[in-house]
């Protein structure tokens, strides 16, 4: 008996590059940023270390209200939407509707990135270039919120066909991108 091939199999994305090739062009790319748009190696922001850091401070801050807003109570405002926060733990918590449930993923993902965007974001632009590291982290975070945007309304789509690939990737790479820049940068101080 031959059995027919599901959806998913049919719009299966190729698996991702090895590891090694992707943690290459992230030093690749952090080499770049630390060559071309870093400060002497060694040296700090002499002037004023609060405007060398400030636009970064805000672009996160801002992307921290934003994920307050967006992202936090658009979970409480679904589970209010479908009644869930008036019983207690039950069934409906375990399979909650499908816009209760991308609200919650969004949120959680939001949550995972964010560590890596935040020491990403302040030692670039504190070690590398303040500038340059508000710049990167802006558009993060505007990669960030389109994916949140995205997944949370795909209700009724596969997640293969959510879109959402075209967001996050670049996010990685320029989340990854700053965190070798500055790992360069500290090597060239130290190698100096």
């Amino acid at each position: 008996m031959v059995t027919p091939r599901s959806e998913s199999t049919n719009t299966k994305e190729p698996p991702p590059p090895p590891v090694s090739a992707i943690f290459l062009i992230y030093a690749l790319l952090g080499t770049l940023l630390s060559f071309t748009a870093g400060r002497e190696p060694g040296t700090f922001p002499t002037d004023d270390i609060l405007l060398e850091l400030s636009p970064t401070l805000i672009v996160v801050c801002l992307f921290l209200v934003s994920y307050s807003l967006l992202d936090v109570m658009a979970v409480g405002i679904a589970k209010h939407k479908h009644n869930l926060g008036s019983e207690s733990y039950g069934p409906s918590m375990n399979n909650p509707p499908e816009e209760v449930y991308l609200a919650q993923r969004v949120q959680t993902n939001q949550v995972e990135q964010l560590h890596g965007f935040l020491i990403a974001s302040i030692s670039f632009s504190f070690v590398v270039n303040g500038k340059v590291g508000a710049a990167l982290a802006l558009i993060w975070a505007v990669l960030r919120r389109m994916y949140a945007s995205t997944y949370s309304a795909s209700i009724g789509k596969p997640i293969s066909q959510a879109g959402l690939t075209k967001f996050t990737i670049p996010a990685y790479f320029v989340l990854n991108a700053m965190l070798m820049g500055t790992v360069v940068q500290c090597l060239r101080a130290i190698m100096k």
